[in-house]
């Protein structure tokens, strides 16, 4: 399997994945919603700014966890970051989304099909004599009686 192969496998599992779970509204940040010990929260700064936070915890009054960033070239840094719960407007947590992941199932099913429709017309129009026979001819001579 070349490169761009695996990196295709990998962007559809990545959105295939993303399409499985969605954001829960905007809540403010408790206790109780730690408690949950969720893996992964969306937070938003009172500044407006945005960021996830992986395995968040809390120690006293402050937001505790890693953020992950984007270094490109398949490389990321993970950072840890302690923030203030006066600083933190709202987060979000990740759940999974059931109609989400029947439309995806639905539409690669659907795409599936429509492949295999396709690969079998071409193999039965060159194997059949579909496209010619096998002869190199474009069909059948027409001959007239003299």
């Amino acid at each position: 399997m070349n490169r761009s192969t695996k990196h295709a496998i990998a962007a559809f599992l990545v959105a295939a994945l993303a399409c499985c779970t969605s954001w829960d509204p905007p809540v403010s940040l408790s206790r109780g919603l730690l408690e949950k010990r969720p893996s992964h929260l969306q937070v938003t700064l009172t500044s407006g700014e945005r960021f996830d936070v992986v395995r968040p915890t809390a120690r006293g009054d402050t937001l505790l966890g890693d953020t992950l960033i984007d270094l490109g070239d398949d490389r990321v840094r993970r950072s840890h970051v302690a923030i203030p719960f006066g600083e933190v407007r709202s987060v979000s947590t990740r759940h999974f989304a059931a109609d989400r992941t029947v439309a995806l199932a639905v539409g690669l099913a659907a795409v599936a099909g429509v492949v295999a429709i396709i690969a079998e017309d071409v193999s039965h129009g060159i194997m059949g004599g579909g496209l010619g026979g096998g002869s190199g001819c474009a069909g059948p001579k027409e001959t007239w009686p003299d």
